[in-house]
C-alpha cells in the first residue's frame, strides 16, 4: 500500500457534513483533530448553513491544514455527503455526523483492523449520548471480533448498524459510480445494499468508538408528513437488496417495510393518506409481500426469526453469529 499510494495523499478521508449545528460542531471537529490515526484529511462540507457554522468550518481550516471547507447551496445530507466523496482523495472513507463524535483511536482501530483482514469495510459500535455528550448507560451498540461474509452481511443488513454510514470505514473504490439518493430521507438504508453488493467481507471491532448524540432537532426525530414516507421506501429497497441475494432473513425485511407503513399511515393526515406516495408506498408493500410468498420465505423458522428480532436487535445478532459460526465450522 505505501508504496502505490499516491505521494501527499491521506490515507481516510473523514467527510462531515454541516448544516444548523453551531452548538455542536467544534465538539465534532475536534474530536477528529484528537484521532491518534494522523494520516487523513477533514472535509466539511457547509450545506447552506445560515448559522455561525460557515465561520466556524473555515476558523477550524485555518488552524489545522489537514481540513478542507466545501460551501454550497443546501443539497441536503446525501448531497453534502455527495460533495464530500466527488473531493475526497483517501483510500478510505469515513462519515462523522457533525452533531456527533469519533473516539480518540477510532480511525486508527478501523484502518489497523482493515489492513489486518482484508475487509472491504469495518463496522464499529455506537455509544449513545444526550445533548451535553454524556453517554446514556445500557445504550452502548458494542460489535463483535468477527470477519463477516458477504452473504451475512445481506442477513444482518435488518439490522440498523448494518444500515448506518456512520459507524464504518470503507474503501474508497466502494463508492466507484455510487453517491447517495439526493432528495430523500432514510438515505442511509437506501444506500446500504448497493454497497454491500461490492463488498467481499466486513470485519467487526467489539468497541463502541462512534459517539451518537441524540438532538430533538435531527432528521431522527422530525414529525411525520408525507415526506416520512421515504422510510417506507427505503426499507423496500433494501429488501429488494436482501431478495436478489437470497438472503435468509425476508421476513425480517418485509416487517420493516410493513411496520414502517403502518406507523406512518396512523401518523397522517386523512389527506395525506389518500396521497398518490402514500399509494406508491402501498405499493412497495404489495410487492415485497409477494416475493416474500415467491422466496416460500414465511416458514416457522422466519417468524420465530422475526419475533426474536423484534423484541431485541442484540439477542437476534447474537443469533446470527451462532448460525454463521456453525456454517463455519461445516465448511
Amino acid at each position: 500500500m505505501s508504496e502505490q499510494k499516491v505521494r501527499n495523499r491521506p490515507e481516510i478521508s473523514v467527510i462531515v457534513p454541516v448544516y444548523r449545528v453551531e452548538k455542536y460542531l467544534n465538539d465534532c471537529i475536534d474530536s477528529i483533530l484528537a484521532q491518534t490515526f494522523a494520516d487523513f484529511e477533514l472535509i466539511l462540507v457547509d450545506d447552506g448553513s445560515p448559522d455561525g457554522c460557515p465561520a466556524l468550518c473555515d476558523a477550524a481550516a485555518a488552524r489545522d491544514s489537514r481540513i478542507r471547507v466545501i460551501h454550497q447551496k443546501n443539497r441536503g445530507l446525501s448531497g453534502a455527503r455527495n460533495a464530500g466523496l466527488d473531493a475526497a482523495e483517501g483510500e478510505w472513507i469515513a462519515f462523522v455526523d457533525s452533531d456527533d463524535m469519533l473516539l480518540p483511536q477510532a480511525l486508527e482501530k478501523a484502518h489497523s483492523t482493515a489492513e489486518k483482514t482484508g475487509a472491504d469495510v469495518v463496522l464499529y459500535g455506537f455509544a449513545f449520548t444526550d445533548e451535553n455528550g454524556k453517554v446514556y448507560d445500557g445504550w452502548d451498540t458494542t460489535q463483535y471480533d468477527e470477519v463477516i461474509p458477504q452473504q451475512e452481511i445481506y442477513n444482518r443488513l435488518v439490522i440498523g448498524m448494518y444500515q448506518s454510514m456512520c459507524n464504518k470505514l470503507f474503501r474508497r473504490e466502494l463508492f466507484d459510480g455510487l453517491r447517495l439518493p439526493e432528495g430523500k430521507k432514510f438515505e442511509d438504508t437506501y444506500t446500504a445494499p448497493r454497497i454491500y453488493e461490492r463488498v467481499q467481507k466486513m470485519a467487526s471491532i467489539p468497541e463502541s468508538l462512534y459517539q451518537y448524540r441524540q438532538v430533538p432537532e435531527s432528521i431522527m426525530h422530525s414529525s411525520y408528513s408525507v415526506k416520512t414516507l421515504d422510510r417506507v421506501e427505503a426499507c423496500y429497497q433494501m429488501f429488494l437488496g436482501m431478495y436478489r441475494h437470497n438472503a435468509e432473513t425476508l421476513c425480517e425485511a418485509y416487517r420493516t417495510v410493513l411496520t414502517a407503513l403502518v406507523d406512518i399511515w396512523w401518523h397522517l393526515t386523512p389527506e395525506e393518506r389518500r396521497s398518490p406516495r402514500m399509494k406508491e408506498c402501498m405499493g412497495y408493500e404489495r410487492d415485497a409481500r409477494h416475493k416474500l410468498w415467491q422466496a416460500r420465505a414465511i416458514t416457522l423458522r422466519g417468524i420465530s426469526d422475526t419475533i426474536r428480532y423484534t423484541k431485541s436487535p442484540t439477542k437476534y445478532l447474537e443469533l446470527r453469529r451462532e448460525r454463521q459460526a456453525k456454517l463455519q465450522n461445516l465448511k
